[in-house]
This record gives structure tokens, sequence and C-alpha cells, in this order.
């Protein structure tokens, strides 16, 4: 006949299961605690607001065209006076200060001189001056001219751009004196010319035609 447990027995098997069951329990419960954290999940990225596109800067307003100049036609006889007689005077009258207190030279020595005339914009210079021929015998002089010359420029608005080879003579007795210091003083004096003929007389030869014998 099977014996019951005593109570003393009973109580001494459920603490033994009751032992046995921590025990069980006791890795999976470590292991849970000592388990790394799962990784936090990254932070999304901020938003960023596009920017506002730079203003558009308005088209550079073109500026207005200067008018264009009204100029003289070249085949014109305005253009002739305005210009190609202008020329000789507007040199020879730089030339003659060269003559000035220089040796005096016969009437008829002279110098021949090439260059280019040139317009832009209604501005006249002289360039590339050389002597074509000279009987001054005076290689000083000859060089004050030269350097008279070139510098010469002046400005008229009507005139076209153009560009010219001419030449010019320099007659330092002859067509240059009416360009000299003294005879502007004695034409300061009182009149000349027209002003002192008598009516029905033929105005004298002047000594610087513009017909020049070489």
């Amino acid at each position: 006949m099977r014996r019951w447990l005593t109570p003393a027995l009973s109580i001494a098997v459920i603490a033994a299961a009751a032992l046995l069951w921590i025990e069980l329990r006791a890795p999976s419960a470590s292991a849970a605690a000592t388990a790394a954290p799962a990784p936090a999940r990254p932070a999304p990225p901020p938003v960023i607001a596009p920017s506002a596109p730079p203003p558009i800067a308005p088209p550079p307003v073109e500026a207005a065209a200067p008018p264009e100049r009204e100029t003289l036609d070249p085949q014109s006889d305005a253009f002739f006076y305005r210009f190609d007689e202008v020329v000789p005077a507007n040199l020879t009258r730089a030339a003659a200060s060269c003559y000035e207190g220089a040796r005096k030279l016969h009437r008829n020595q002279k110098l021949k001189l090439g260059f280019k005339v040139q317009i832009v914009k209604g501005t006249v210079t002289i360039k590339d001056v050389k002597v074509l021929q000279s009987t001054l015998d005076y290689p000083g002089l000859e060089a004050c001219f030269i350097r008279a010359v070139s510098g010469v420029t002046w400005n008229d608005d009507e005139l076209p751009d153009w560009v010219q080879d001419d030449e010019l003579v320099l007659r330092p007795e002859r067509g240059m004196k009416k360009y000299s210091q003294e005879n502007l003083r004695y034409e300061g004096d009182g009149p000349t010319g027209a002003a002192l003929m008598t009516a029905g007389q033929a105005p004298p030869k002047s000594d610087s035609a513009t017909v020049e014998d070489e």
C-alpha cells in the first residue's frame, strides 16, 4: 500500500521544484538584461526651405546713339575752301616761327615737304613729314620746319573723315613773310590792302600765289 508523503517532505519537494524553475528562468532574464540596446533610428534630416531665386536685373538701358555729324562732301567746293586751302596756310604759319631771327636766305631758296594729312572726327593732324627737295642749305632750319609742320593740328566738326597725301613748298623770303611777326605788327598799325586802293585799281600780285614754280 502506497504511503503518502509527510508534510515536511512535501514542502521540501515543492521548494526544490521552485528553485529549479528559478534557475531555469535566470539565464533568459540575465541575457535579456545584458543584451545590447537596439540602435536608435537616425533622426530625419532637417527640411531646408529652398532659397528664393536672386532678383533678375533689368536689361541695361542702351544709351541713345549720338546724332551723326553733318559733314562736307569731299568733292564739294565747300570742302575745298574749308580744308584744301586751309592746309598750306596753317602749315606755313606754323613754320614761320622757325625763320624768326634766322639767317636770311635768297628769295628763291625753298623747302618742299611731303606729308599725309588725316581727318578723324573733325580733328586734322599731319603725319609722315619728309623732305622731297631742299635748296635751303640750312639743316637746322629744315629740322625746325619739319617739327613745326608735324605738330600742326586743328578741329573743324564739319570736315569728314579723310586721308590724303599732300605737299607743301616753303619759301622763307616769299610766301612765308606775310606770317612773320614783323608783318603781323605792320598790318596791325592800320588798314592795308583793299582799304588803301583807289577805285578801279587792281590788287597787287601776292608773293604767296598758289602756283609755285618748282
